[in-house]
């Protein structure tokens, strides 16, 4: 699957925290965001497959 580009606001403590995370666990802040939205979906019961992911 193609990734598609997309604008977002955060707050500066959020992005903060992003920029943080991202370097403790070296990588992008965008894989950041992205792997925090699939584990809360997750949490909730909601899941992509593998080839969703892809």
């Amino acid at each position: 699957m193609t990734k598609k580009p997309f604008t977002t606001r955060l707050d500066p403590p959020v992005l903060a925290l992003a920029q943080q995370l991202a370097e403790a666990e070296r990588r992008s802040i965008t894989s950041v965001i992205e792997l925090a939205l699939i584990e809360y979906a997750e949490r909730r019961g909601i899941t992509i497959s593998a080839k969703e992911r892809e």
